[in-house]
């Protein structure tokens, strides 16, 4: 799964919601707060009302009543509660869906990067139990931790990497394609 690191208020607590078939998970959200993601959904609104749709626009639009997204608007609880300034702290975060932490936030970059190295993220700690898993992915049964190079390279690098890539035949952890040494 992809992975960033995002910026949380100190000691985040991440709401946890009902989801499907009575279980329970962490409450998705994208990386910007209600009213971006409002002034954001109301600009496409406007630029598709007032005629500013690309030729593949047209094409889906060919009534004259333009919506400006098949979807509905910005829900409140799919959006970050804080504000750019109040979040100080690191967390990683899988960027799969909207998104929703997977390591616990630290308040420096060195706490989480001494985490990383030794615990890996959630999904890691999962992945090292099923020996199917870690033959896909190339890891050891038990073990979750990224080792110390490979999270400081990813926390002090890009913060962000993708699912999976596949090298020559050879499937990597996103996390480990971004980190490779590159020599």
């Amino acid at each position: 799964m992809g992975r960033e690191i995002r910026r949380v208020p100190e000691n985040w607590d991440h709401p946890i919601v009902d989801r499907n078939y009575g279980r329970e998970g962490p409450q998705p959200m994208f990386d910007k707060t209600y009213q971006e993601a409002c002034a954001d959904w109301l600009a496409e609104f406007d630029r598709v009302r007032s005629g500013g749709m690309e030729g593949y626009e047209r094409d889906c639009y060919e009534n004259e009543c333009h919506w400006a997204s098949e979807n509905v608007a910005p829900a409140p609880e799919y959006y970050r509660p804080w504000q750019s300034e109040d979040a100080t702290w690191f967390q990683v975060w899988e960027t799969v869906s909207e998104g929703t932490p997977v390591s616990p936030p630290f308040e420096t970059q060195e706490e989480l990067i001494h985490y990383l190295a030794e615990h890996g993220d959630f999904w890691d700690q999962e992945r090292c139990k099923k020996p199917n898993w870690t033959t896909l992915w190339g890891g050891t049964p038990g073990v979750s931790g990224w080792g110390k190079e490979q999270a400081e390279r990813f926390v002090r690098g890009p913060g962000w990497a993708p699912s999976m890539v596949v090298e020559n035949g050879r499937v990597l952890s996103g996390v480990e394609a971004v980190t490779q040494d590159p020599a």
